[in-house]
């Protein structure tokens, strides 16, 4: 397999600059900023491997559409907002599906109590939720339910037969039976308050688009990670209290398939814009710092690090450290992200002199001083050149990284057009 360079950020030094093979990037700017311009479209089109990027609209979709790509472009549309477009092939997600297996089950149980409201996760009722979950996603599954005919189930409580079919596959001494006995087998008031935090958990799956997108067929993995295609996930900033557990667990899905499947050659790009609202992962930390490793590179977009602070609480305060490569948009307002950027960004020594006159006498007298500079100001961060981005590497250097749009860069003509010359940030 051909070499990968890593994330594309832009140009510096005079050559095409990249995070580096197997590094993530953490992209932070304000809307209009040029993420969507500079970074994820140019990243998009010169991946050779498949790929996934969310979005609040399908600007990114349509630009796609245009462009003589060589795999397939695929939609996930929970929302149901984007109309049909040629040569795009919508895709489905449904949490039954992916519960046939007892241990797809637990997975899937433990993604929808993942991604919670901060506050309610990893609480009592969370658990107790999850656990009563895994079974009725199992079983559900193995009946072949519809998304809306499981939520129906949960919604009303309904276990007739569950039991059963999982002691009739399974035996008395399997995890599926001893949990799903427990949890009916609680005081009743407390029963009661599992259900319903069970059915809290499933409240975006209940519209009818979200329902219409789980019944459209499953990606088919083998052709995904066959050649360099495109998965587009949208969902409209209205829509996103409702499509987040579906799109969560779809992309949750995908990652641990091209950690399965790494070693036969599978590569996944994540090009994740408007990343605290459309897909807030629980479990971005580790994707960062395992996927480069087993395949996955994670391009993660903010508008600043006080989104990060309000989904990931304290996970956020590490992110500048956790992303190996930063990229720095103009426009930032919020003080915290601009002063530990320019606290990143380090500081140097410069020698000063000054010279007295003293009072009495005649000549004057010079001395020299070392004084600390930091290398970046605050309105370095915060406005930036025009054209340019401020770059972190690994050692947070700081440097300038001047912009390519797409619409303006003659190397995204045609997207199979290699670029010729690279550094590392």
């Amino acid at each position: 397999m051909n070499f990968d360079p890593g994330i594309y950020l832009g140009r510096a030094h005079n050559a095409a600059a990249f995070s580096g093979s197997q590094r993530s990037t953490l992209v932070l700017g304000p809307s209009r900023s040029g993420k969507t311009s500079s970074i994820i479209v140019p990243n998009l089109l010169m991946k050779g491997h498949s790929s996934v990027t969310t979005s609040t609209k399908d600007d990114v979709l349509r630009i796609m559409c245009d462009r003589p790509l060589n795999g397939s472009l695929l939609l996930f549309d929970p929302s149901g907002t984007v109309p049909d477009l040629p040569s795009v092939t919508r895709i489905g997600y449904s949490p039954v599906r992916k519960s046939l297996s007892w241990d797809g089950a637990i997975l899937v149980s433990r993604t929808l109590t993942d991604i919670a409201r901060p506050g309610l996760r990893d609480n009592h009722w969370s658990e107790r939720a999850g656990a009563l979950l895994a079974p009725l996603l199992h079983v559900a599954a193995l009946r072949g339910l519809s998304l809306a005919d499981f939520c129906s189930m949960v919604d009303a409580r309904d276990t007739d037969g569950v039991a059963d079919t999982l002691l009739e596959r399974y035996g008395s001494q399997h995890a599926s039976f001893s949990l799903l006995s427990g949890i009916l087998a609680t005081e009743e008031r407390e029963r009661s308050g599992i259900w319903s935090s069970a059915s809290g958990l499933l409240a975006g799956m209940r519209t009818d688009a979200a329902r219409r997108a789980a019944g459209q067929p499953s990606i088919d993995l083998d052709k995904f990670f066959a050649g360099p295609n495109q998965l587009h996930i949208v969902s409209p900033s209205r829509h996103q209290a409702v499509t987040t557990p579906l799109i969560v667990g779809l992309i949750d899905y995908l990652v641990h398939a091209t950690y399965d499947r790494f070693h036969d050659g599978a590569r996944l790009l994540l090009a994740l814009d408007e990343l605290a609202n459309v897909a807030p992962l629980h479990n971005l930390a580790s994707i960062v710092s395992e996927g480069g490793g087993q395949g996955v590179l994670t391009l993660a977009c903010l508008q600043d690090l006080s989104q990060a602070r309000s989904r990931w609480g304290e996970q956020a305060q590490g992110f500048l450290s956790l992303f190996a490569s930063t990229v720095v948009l103009p426009g930032i307002a919020d003080r915290a992200t601009l002063e530990m950027i320019r606290s990143l960004g380090g500081s140097h020594f410069r020698a000063q002199s000054s010279i007295h006159r003293p009072r009495r006498g005649r000549g004057t007298n010079q001395t020299s001083a070392w004084h600390e500079h930091q290398k970046l100001s605050i309105a370095d961060v915060a406005n930036g050149r025009k054209g340019f981005a401020i770059g972190l590497n690994a050692s947070k250097t700081p440097q300038w990284i001047q912009l390519t749009p797409w619409f303006r860069d003659a190397r995204f003509d045609l997207a199979s057009e290699p670029v010729s010359e690279s550094v590392h940030l």
